[in-house]
């Protein structure tokens, strides 16, 4: 049987069972990270285990990393990726909803590739899997219940990541700092230099320091990847 993933530099990512299949945004996500050597790290909505298996390529091998994930499907094709992965023995993955991880447990560093979509009555008759439906829109995952949980799980001096579409950043912001999560860094994409900003990539500590803000296109003129992101995602792509 053909295996159906995307291979990158030292893992291969297996995605055939995942509502949602490996893309650029967690791709630029996982490469954007700068870890802090992090004891222990949490990826929200795991899925393939693709942020996960990114992070345990640039972190310690003392690092503990877990991801959780409501589609009991994708976190059987994690573990398959997590144990065909040189890190296996960091990394474990648990089927289980954010709202019942235990507030005992300290991450150093969180990660998310978020639910963004608000809720969409059309789309959902469209889409033929339910489990596509809770991975895209905000269902089972509202912002406010994320970085609630977020908070109470980072550590002190922990930092938290996610991607989100460019328009909801600000509103995103907003909840989180009125939670006690201060954005400290942002990464605004754009696919060329002549469109606008598409997606953000957000960093948020518990910590007001001064906000450093960028920006990358994914393309240059020609149609081409970038040099940003060949530099950006250098680690991972095969090609770059």
């Amino acid at each position: 049987m053909v295996k159906q993933g995307f291979q990158f530099k030292q893992f291969f990512i297996e995605h055939t069972h995942c509502a949602m299949k490996v893309g650029t945004d967690s791709i630029m996500l996982g490469s954007w990270v700068v870890p802090n050597k992090p004891q222990r790290i949490l990826d929200i909505g795991t899925g393939s285990g693709l942020l996960a298996i990114m992070l345990a390529q640039k972190v310690s091998d003392k690092c503990d990393i877990y991801g959780i994930d409501i589609d009991e499907i994708a976190i059987e094709q994690a573990r398959l990726n997590g144990r065909n992965s040189p890190w296996y023995q960091q990394l474990s993955f648990e089927h289980k909803p954010l709202q019942e991880l235990s507030e005992t447990h300290q991450y150093d560093l969180i990660i998310s590739n978020p639910p963004y979509f608000t809720v969409n009555s059309r789309a959902n008759k469209k889409q033929s899997k339910s489990t596509r439906v809770n991975a895209r829109q905000t269902l089972t995952l509202e912002h406010q219940v994320l970085l609630k949980q977020v908070r109470n799980n980072l550590s002190l001096g922990g930092i938290f990541y996610c991607v989100l579409p460019f328009d909801l950043a600000s509103g995103f912001i907003e909840c989180a700092q009125s939670m006690g999560l201060f954005c400290i860094k942002e990464l605004h994409v754009s696919t060329k230099p002549e469109k606008v900003a598409i997606r953000i990539l957000l960093a948020f500590s518990t910590n007001i320091t001064p906000k450093v803000i960028e920006k990358i296109n994914i393309y240059n003129e020609l149609g081409e990847y970038s040099a940003e992101y060949c530099f950006l995602c250098k680690d991972y792509y095969l090609n770059f």
